[in-house]
This record gives structure tokens, sequence and C-alpha cells, in this order.
């Protein structure tokens, strides 16, 4: 197998780790949701406004490029390959949906409550078995096929953009998000020592 010092899926990789971050920030609202618990709307809504931009416009461009090359390499990978675009879409719009419901603050207990936490987990679940199959299965097998031409190729198709809240600098819109994610941190290394 071919080394590289570093290609695109080490930042993908390092990507996946901070978008779990903010998944796990997801995921503990959807569970005070279902104990009924006081939400943070303004925190949850942050979190999936920055899944739907950040790994929407940067993350999955990288990650579609790459996977179609594959594809392009080796044809036995181009129904993954699909697959894993499509749950894309679904991604999108299940975030896009979630937005939605939070912004209308749907009452504890009711329909539209129900409803947002039946797609939020729906959401969680997606997100957990695609970053699977990109981690398990399309990554490695990419770094096998692909070749040092074709990594200098995309190479210069990949802009290099700043993460707004795991970059050199938090944008304004993710200081709450990006304190929570931190403290959490730090709370759960004090609970393993």
């Amino acid at each position: 197998m071919r080394h590289l010092s570093t290609t695109p899926i080490d930042d993908l990789r390092r990507e996946h780790v901070n978008m779990r971050s903010v998944l796990m920030v997801v995921a503990e609202q959807m569970d005070k949701l279902e104990k009924m618990d006081a939400t943070d709307s303004v925190l949850l809504a942050n979190a999936l406004y920055y899944m739907r931009n950040f790994p929407g416009h940067v993350h999955h461009p990288k990650e579609d490029l790459i996977f179609d090359r594959l594809a392009h390499a080796d044809a036995a990978w181009k129904a993954e390959v699909d697959k894993v675009r499509a749950q894309h879409q679904e991604i999108y719009a299940l975030e896009e949906g979630l937005i939605k419901s939070i912004s209308e603050g749907p009452p504890p207990d009711s329909e539209d409550s129900t409803e947002l936490l039946a797609q939020g987990r729906r959401y969680l679940q997606l997100q957990r078995q695609h970053s699977e199959t990109e981690e398990r299965m399309l990554f490695p097998e990419a770094l096998a096929t692909l070749k040092p031409r074709d990594w200098v190729a995309m190479a210069g198709q990949i802009e290099r953009v700043d993460d707004p809240l795991f970059g050199r600098q938090v944008a304004t819109r993710y200081r709450l998000l990006y304190e929570h994610i931190m403290h959490e941190a730090t709370r759960g290394l004090r609970a393993t020592r």
C-alpha cells in the first residue's frame, strides 16, 4: 500500500472526528427531547446549521471528488459510491427539515415534537452508518486504488476552507456550540481519571 505524508483522506478523517462531536450535541438534545427535559433549541439549531453548511459545502464535495475517481478507477465501487452520494442528499433533506422544525419550536409531548424526535433519530442513525461506510470501506479502498497522479489532480481541485467551528478562529455564530463541546470534552476527561 502506498503511503503519502498527507492526503485529502487525512483531512476527511479529522473532519469526521469533529463532526462526531457535533453529532453528540444533537444526540444529547434528542435525548432531552425524548425525556421531555428542556432542550437548548439554539444549541441544537446551531449544531444542525453547522452540519448543514460546513460538511455540506466543504466536506462532502471533497468526498464526492475522491469517490467519483474511485468509481472511475474501479467500476466495482460505483454502486457503493452512488449509495453514499444519495445518502448525502438524504442527510441534507433531514438537516433542512430538522432546522425548520426546531425554528418552529414544537411544544413538548406534541405530534410535532414526536416527529422532530423521529427525524432526529433517523438523522443520527444515517450519519453513523454513512461515516462507517466511508471510514471502513471507501477511504481505505481509495488509498489502495488511486494513484499518486490522482491525488495530485484532486489536490488542485480541493479548495482549502477554514472550518468555522474547529478552525483557527471560531465564527461568532458557533461560539456557544464550541464552548459546549469543549466543556463536555473537559468533563469527559475528568470522568475518566
